[in-house]
């Protein structure tokens, strides 16, 4: 193994360019809708505030970064599925305090060991001078952190068990992910045939490498370093929408295209708007999971859900309360899933309950004003 002329990942003696990342969120794993037409259709009364300002949503594809990621910073990443698992492990940092952990990087996924039992977490040698952290206590799909220590700078790797629906084809789960970085990143979307091309753009590499008889995806991704005030504010094809008075916009996740918070004493809430592709009801029990409710059937789904006019398309309106799983606090999920073309757009209010429902007029006719172009 050694090192190209640029930072890249170089399996043995074969010298390829520089690879990957990631940022998931995976229920976002899931494709298509169907019988819409037994799922009731709803109609919101306009509401009599002043019109609000039209504003454009950015461009999508590539953008600047700063999603909660540093711009010009470097990830290194890797998916390993194991059966329907998928091992994801990710390192962020400082692009030059990145690419010397390459080969270390490229050293643990090559020590990879899988157990024939799914349940089973792989196996892995650390790096010299790496230290492994279990996170056993920590909610969600994190597993382990891995420190790494370079000159003057510490950076984790982080260790994703990404269970993967068993009646779901999983073969384009890597793309997804990687797409889902390029994204987070600012970078261009890759193809099926991007992740196996010999010749890759400069620090926006995908590699694929076979670890005991596993095929692991890995990337070299550096963040794009385009100053927002530079990028593009709109483009051909993407929508538009009023913001209801009261809402401010904030910061969203690496995921979310927009983000709109609303606050009042104590209680908050906040609306996002990201783009992804996904199955219909697998994304509503997503939803319903992050709250601890029980999954929905198709036929629940279907009795339960409304349907809501968006644009010329048919929006899946839903409105769910439980407990949020991370602060066992009561919690408020009102959301609209908007299917066009190949993919879905996700409209999503979070928060407290009670203000959830006092906003939730103004968060359907926010829904009701978008306008794809």
């Amino acid at each position: 193994m050694r090192f190209c002329d640029r930072p890249s990942f170089v399996p043995r003696k074969v010298c390829v360019r520089p690879w990957f990342a990631l940022g998931v969120l995976l229920g976002l794993l899931l494709a298509g809708c169907q019988n819409r037409d037994e799922i009731k259709r709803y109609t919101v009364k306009r509401l009599p505030h002043s019109e609000p300002k039209v504003v454009e949503m950015p461009q999508q594809g590539p953008k600047p970064a700063g999603h909660g990621q540093a711009v010009g910073e470097r990830m290194l990443a890797a998916i390993a599925p194991q059966g329907r698992t998928f091992w994801v492990f990710k390192l962020m940092g400082p692009k030059e305090a990145a690419a010397e952990q390459m080969e270390k990087f490229l050293s643990l996924m090559q020590s990879l060991k899988f157990s024939e039992d799914e349940n089973s977490p792989p196996e892995w040698t650390l790096p010299e001078g790496w230290t492994e952290r279990k996170d056993t206590e920590k909610a969600g799909t994190r597993f382990a952190t891995l420190i790494v220590k370079g000159d003057g700078d510490e950076m984790a790797v982080s260790v994703t068990r990404l269970p993967f629906p068993p009646d779901r084809p999983a073969d384009g789960v890597p793309l997804m992910i990687v797409n889902l970085w390029c994204e987070q990143l600012g970078l261009p979307e890759k193809k099926q045939s991007d992740l196996t091309a010999k010749e890759q753009p400069k620090d926006a590499e995908v590699q694929q490498l076979e670890v005991a008889g596993t095929q692991v995806t890995l990337v070299n991704f550096l963040a794009s370093e385009t100053p927002a005030s530079q990028a593009p504010i709109a483009s051909p094809g993407q929508p538009k929408w009023a913001v209801p008075e009261g809402w401010k916009e904030t910061a969203g996740n690496q995921f979310s295209l927009a983000a709109f918070a609303v606050s009042d004493g104590k209680m908050s809430i906040k609306t996002t708007v990201s783009r992804a592709g996904g199955d219909l009801l697998e994304n509503l029990n997503r939803w319903r999971g992050q709250l601890g409710l029980e999954p929905w059937s198709k036929d629940e789904m279907t009795k339960s859900a409304k349907v809501l006019s968006v644009d010329d398309s048919d929006g899946t309106l839903v409105d769910f309360v439980g407990t949020d799983a991370k602060t066992k606090k009561p919690s408020c999920t009102i959301g609209v899933i908007v299917q066009r073309s190949d993919s879905a757009w996700f409209f999503k209010l979070t928060g407290d309950v009670e203000l959830a429902q006092r906003e939730k007029a103004k968060f359907e006719a926010f829904v009701q004003s978008v306008k794809f172009e």
